[in-house]
């Protein structure tokens, strides 16, 4: 999969811009504020749908006009698609080889991205609902129908929750939390499997790019933790255990105005030769296991989709030592990586790999270099 060619129009601080890019490495610098970033949110906009800087989809109209249109020409097993992006008068429309879509799973795929940015660097050391974040941003990436069952899961889940709140003062609500209930089973198991199957697979991939980051010298293990299933055994009686324990904790629930199970507690422990590198783990090992859980997304990616991903990396080399920064570019040589930078030296050392340097000021190409 590569992305051939990119055309912003009011993108943000990008007028009226085409990109031709490299199939290997593209190394976009510049000046802090001038549009780096934008670049990589618009191909992350095209690859998922949504921004991963603003929720609101105005944000990214530039100054004093009424739309944006994003387009990208993407080569995929020989064909090549046209994916865009146009928002005009607070519409959206997704056109794909030029045939409008509205169903997400319809362009899922078409270009496939990883994201890395220096915020995933906190994987590790932050609490469990950024390992939440990572867990949905990377199965929505390649399992369509992921964000439909997590949207409606988040959604049952505030309406219970609140239903809970209103039961303290008219407990003859609780009659209706049966059937809340149920529906917060039906969608909590299905994500509940979702992350169970991913994390098996994260598991194997990357322990093996850990022990090849770290010299052999650590060995990265990776557990589930979830409050619904106590042993791996009871998998496939999730739903009747989850139904039990909501109906178990229902008067705490009431108490406390919240649900006690389910998914949205859900956490990864993250071990370093048995050792919870939450805890124990220095700011090095951390920060190279949080790497290997971005990075191991690539395989995981290929395997799951005949295709290797296209790699975002926005201003994560400058958060990185020199061995860290090498072992990132020899990784990517297998795919095609934007890397946002301000000093693009160094790419010289990487001969091996195509690319090419855009050398971007106020939203504007002032230089290519091969």
């Amino acid at each position: 999969m590569i992305l051939t060619r990119l055309h912003l129009v009011h993108y943000r601080n990008y007028k009226d811009e085409t990109f031709e890019f490299s199939p290997g490495i593209n190394v976009i610098c510049g000046q802090n504020a001038q549009g780096k970033t934008n670049l990589v949110e618009s191909v992350h906009l095209l690859s998922r749908g949504y921004s991963h800087k603003t929720g609101t989809l105005a944000d990214m109209v530039g100054f004093d006009e009424s739309g944006f249109f994003v387009k990208a020409d993407i080569v995929k097993k020989d064909i090549t698609h046209s994916l865009s992006v146009k928002m005009q008068d607070k519409k959206k429309t997704v056109l794909l080889n030029g045939k409008k879509e509205t169903r997400r799973d319809a362009v899922l795929g078409v270009l496939t991205t990883i994201l890395f940015e220096p915020d995933d660097l906190k994987i590790v050391k932050e609490g469990p609902e950024k390992r939440r974040r990572f867990m949905n941003n990377e199965i929505s990436g390649f399992k369509p129908n992921y964000p439909y069952v997590l949207k409606n899961y988040a959604k049952i889940h505030n309406q219970r929750n609140a239903l809970l709140k209103e039961i303290k003062y008219d407990s003859t609500l609780a009659l209706t939390l049966d059937s809340w209930d149920e529906q917060l089973v039906k969608y909590g198991a299905v994500l509940m499997r979702y992350r169970i199957d991913y994390l098996r697979r994260l598991n194997i991939k990357a322990r093996e790019l850990h022990r090849e980051l770290s010299g052999g010298r650590e060995e990265l293990v990776l557990f589930y933790q979830n409050n619904v299933l106590e042993n791996p055994q009871e998998f496939s009686d999730l739903e009747r255990i989850f139904k039990e324990k909501l109906q178990a904790s229902r008067q705490e629930d009431i108490a406390r105005g919240s649900t006690t199970y389910g998914p949205h507690v859900d956490d990864i422990m993250i071990h370093l030769n048995g050792k919870d590198a939450k805890k124990y783990g220095s700011q090095g090992q951390q920060r190279t296991a949080a790497i290997s859980l971005k990075l191991s997304q690539i395989e995981i990616y290929r395997e799951s989709t005949g295709d290797y991903p296209v790699v975002l990396l926005d201003d994560i080399l400058s958060e990185l030592d020199d061995r860290r920064q090498r072992n990132i570019l020899s990784i990517l040589g297998k795919t095609q990586a934007f890397i946002t930078c301000t000093d693009p030296s160094f790419i010289e050392h990487y001969s091996e790999y195509p690319s090419k340097i855009f050398r971007i000021e106020d939203g504007k190409q002032l230089k290519v270099e091969s």
